[in-house]
């Protein structure tokens, strides 16, 4: 199944609960509608401790020429007509992503949710750091994970399906029970030969709304 994510910012003189408000009152309803995705939800960031991002859509498709489409059509969003691209700055960054679900635990409304945005190295060849992403990195973030009271999903993307080089090189989503529990999962985790492929990720907290 094809996965599409799609990271958006809010527009000059636009609040972040503004953006909130019209993504849940009118945009979800309308992709939901229009788009129809198999899957579909969206993760609303802390305003406060991630300024480059307000939310971001997931969207899962199991027709990939489906998605293909959707994402490719310029005007795709604006023809939604629910006034949603107006309050955004119209950069929305695009991702299709291959997914690696690596602990498939429960999500529960009250859920905090940490999104790890990467990206590889320019000296590094993809195959390299795809390869030490699944071998070095998931291992230990799974592990210090499964031991952590309040640990509950941890899924990979890889951004390997859209033809053209992306923004990120994929993300990382983990969830947890509550603050208490992020907290200590990143205690546990130490450094891994990943690290040598990968810039600085970029972390953005914030809470899942599941359309369907």
């Amino acid at each position: 199944m094809l996965k599409l994510v799609v990271l958006v910012r809010r527009g000059e003189n636009v609040s972040h609960e503004e953006l909130v408000e019209k993504w849940q009152d009118a945009h979800m309803p309308a992709v939901i509608k229009h788009v129809q995705p198999d899957r579909y939800q969206v993760t609303f960031f802390d305003a406060a401790s991630a300024p480059q991002y307000d939310g971001m859509a997931v969207l899962w498709f199991k027709d990939a020429d489906k998605a293909r489409r959707w994402y490719t059509t310029p005007d795709m969003v604006t023809t939604l007509n629910d006034g949603f691209f107006e309050v955004t700055d119209q950069k929305p960054v695009i991702l299709v992503c291959e997914e690696h679900v690596i602990i498939d635990g429960p999500t529960p409304a009250s859920a905090i949710k940490v999104t790890g945005l990467l990206r590889r190295k320019p000296d590094v060849d993809t195959a390299t750091f795809y390869k030490s992403w699944l071998e070095d990195h998931v291992p230990n973030v799974s592990s210090a994970l499964e031991s952590t009271p309040g640990g509950l999903r941890y899924v990979v993307s890889h951004a390997t399906m859209g033809g053209s080089k992306p923004k990120y090189a994929g993300l990382a989503e983990v969830y947890y029970a509550d603050d208490a529990a992020a907290a200590a999962h990143l205690r546990q985790l130490g450094a891994d030969n990943f690290l040598k492929y990968t810039e600085p990720a970029e972390f953005l907290n914030g809470y899942e709304v599941v359309g369907i």
